[in-house]
Parts: C-alpha cells; sequence; structure tokens
C-alpha cells in the first residue's frame, strides 16, 4: 500500500503541477501530504500498513492487490485524483 500511495502523490505532484492545482498538490495541501496526514501514512496507519493488516499484505493474501485497490479507494488521495490517475494508478498496482 505504501508503494501504491507514494505513486500516487508523485503523479499528483508531476500532473496537477503542470496544470498549476495546488490543491491538488499533496506539497501543498495537508489534507493530501502522508507527512501531514496520518490517515494516509502507512507508517502511522495500521490499516494502510501491509505489514499490520495481512489483509494487503502480498506474502498473507492472495487477493492483496484487490484488497489494496478496496482501500486506496477509501483514502482522501482518491477524490482528488482524475479518472486517467486513477486508471494509471491501477496499472501501477496491477504491475506490482
Amino acid at each position: 500500500m505504501e508503494k501504491l500511495i507514494r505513486f500516487a502523490v508523485s503523479l499528483l505532484e508531476r500532473e496537477n503541477g503542470v496544470i498549476s492545482d495546488s490543491n491538488g498538490m499533496p506539497s501543498q495541501n495537508s489534507e493530501i501530504n502522508p507527512s501531514q496526514n496520518q490517515d494516509i501514512n502507512p507508517s502511522q496507519n495500521p490499516e494502510i500498513n501491509s505489514s499490520q493488516n495481512p489483509n494487503i499484505n502480498s506474502s498473507q493474501n492472495p487477493n492483496w492487490k484487490s484488497n489494496q485497490w478496496s482501500l486506496f479507494k477509501e483514502t482522501i488521495l482518491w477524490e482528488y485524483l482524475t479518472e486517467d490517475q486513477k486508471e494509471k494508478c491501477k496499472r501501477f498496482l496491477k504491475n506490482l
């Protein structure tokens, strides 16, 4: 889950910076910055930490990708992603 969140944050920074959407950039919006929002910080939120949540752990659950995707869709990041960015995140997770 940490890799997926890092990918999404990087994607938001890179793509939203180009269109000058400061609200959609984690570096300028504490709500979607994992270092400032513990809800999306895997080291501070056990529910999204794959080493603490066996449901999203690749070595403990064969459906971990599906479970991570479901959980990812519940994060605050989801509402800031465009449909295209959501698809990029889905492809990223699929390739892990």
